[in-house]
């Protein structure tokens, strides 16, 4: 799982680097050890079956001249950034009615899971993203439109296989946004949630 996880986050940030953001070079374009801690910790809550299907994705677009990264930031300007997004549609794929049905089903799941882990850990949260996209500003964008924008980026595939997991750990009872900042603090030197909300309390 490690190593199909490095080989996404090197291609990742491969595609980032090339984006030509308006007003140059963004803060995070480089910033390679802060990209690589949080998209590993995305990523080691997936199962291999996604990570092997999603590494495809970003394979293929490459083949074909896409940059799922400037996609993906693309799409994010559709609310915050509007002027800025109809300059750019014309390079952004049209996606189907029931692909971005699914992709709103997964958005609504993981903002019910992030809203859960603000209600318990209400100081981590203020050092995160906003969670609503009624909360987007031309600065900063939410959870909810950074997934958006993610997944819009998905093959068919891999939204398919990662909308179905989301489904099987909401049964589960897991909370996948508790999971993932948990590996992402135990990589900053938290030994968990608990540890990490009473030192930024």
């Amino acid at each position: 799982m490690e190593a199909i996880i490095q080989k996404i986050v090197t291609r990742e940030y491969d595609m980032m680097i090339r984006i030509n953001n308006i007003g140059g070079p963004a803060s995070c374009q480089s910033q390679t050890d802060a990209f690589s801690l949080m998209r590993t910790s995305q990523f080691q809550v997936w199962t291999n079956v996604m990570l092997e299907s999603y590494l495809g994705d970003l394979i293929d677009a490459e083949a074909s001249g896409r940059n799922l990264l400037f996609e993906k930031y693309a799409w994010m300007m559709e609310h915050s950034l509007p002027d800025a997004f109809a300059q750019v549609r014309h390079a952004l794929p049209v996606l189907p009615p029931e692909q971005l049905a699914e992709v709103e089903e997964c958005v609504a799941m993981e903002a019910v899971w992030a809203e859960e882990c603000a209600r318990r850990y209400p100081a981590l949260a203020r050092h995160g993203r906003p969670l609503r996209t009624v909360q987007d500003t031309p600065e900063q964008t939410s959870m909810e439109t950074y997934n958006r924008g993610e997944l819009r980026t998905y093959s068919r595939r891999t939204l398919t296989l990662y909308h179905d997991f989301l489904y099987t750990c909401r049964a589960r009872g897991q909370n996948l946004a508790m999971e993932v900042r948990t590996h992402q603090l135990r990589a900053q030197g938290f030994a968990s949630l608990e540890a990490a909300e009473a030192a930024l309390s």
